[in-house]
């Protein structure tokens, strides 16, 4: 298992380097949290705030949120490019534990979504966001949101491994957040809105999560939305992890 690790975190740093040599990727990978930030803050901002204080300080967790998990699509995505273009194939000839290029894939995909939300704090703060809780509060908020992002990684990863081609995992991927994100309460709070998309908001794992980081960083924290979070984040490992384990060995014989 210690050896599996350390070939996992020796693929990540080698799936980390082309970000190096690829100006527009590592672009869209530090600029995505400015341009969401920009337009729900400042151009949706009234519908959650009456002011811009308070639209920042209700919107700023849910851009977070939104953007870490919409970056787990990029761990089926580079799965399936990999698969495609016989990286993997490679990997099989060489002396490293099987499981080793999958767990790089998924520790190199967690390092970029914490690069997303530093990214997302430093723009938050530019824009008037503060926490106003204890820096344990705050980690704590930021470590709730990646092991929510690592699941869903799992999930996106099994997607992958089973899709086709890249643009149909893309599809997928992009069909299940959507509405996991946008139909939740991370952008407006669930009033004054139809029966049944309050019903959704209550249920959705995202509204939780966007609940449970708002009241880390700024207060006013209603615990059972991070026993809830916890809760979702158990079952999808639960669910996603085997079967991702399973499609990476039919996969990669």
């Amino acid at each position: 298992m210690t050896t599996a690790l350390s070939q996992g975190l020796t693929l990540a740093w080698r799936s980390l380097v082309p970000l190096r040599n690829n100006p527009g990727q590592l672009f869209g990978l530090l600029f995505q949290p400015v341009f969401m930030i920009v337009i729900f803050v400042y151009l949706f901002g009234g519908a959650a705030g009456g002011d811009r204080a308070g639209a920042v300080a209700y919107m700023l967790p849910g851009v977070l949120v939104q953007v870490a998990l919409m970056a787990t699509i990029t761990t089926g995505m580079n799965l399936a490019t990999d698969l495609g273009n016989g990286v993997f194939d490679r990997f099989r000839t060489m002396p490293i534990a099987r499981s080793a290029p999958l767990l790089g894939r998924i520790l190199a995909d967690l390092l970029t979504m914490l690069i997303t939300i530093a990214m997302s704090l430093a723009v938050g703060y530019a824009v008037g966001f503060r926490v106003t809780t204890s820096p344990f509060a705050a980690l704590a908020g930021i470590g709730l949101v990646l092991l929510m992002t690592m699941a869903l990684s799992w999930g996106s990863a099994w997607i992958g491994l089973v899709a086709k081609s890249v643009t149909s995992m893309q599809g997928v991927g992009t069909a299940v957040l959507l509405p996991l994100t946008f139909g939740s309460s991370a952008f407006v709070p669930a009033t004054d809105l139809p029966g049944w998309l309050t019903w959704w908001m209550g249920v959705n794992p995202v509204s939780h999560l966007a609940g449970a980081l708002r009241g880390l960083l700024g207060g006013g924290l209603a615990t059972h939305d991070v026993w809830i979070t916890l809760g979702w984040t158990a079952g999808l490992l639960a669910l996603f992890f085997p079967l991702a384990l399973r499609a990476y060995n039919r996969r990669v014989r």
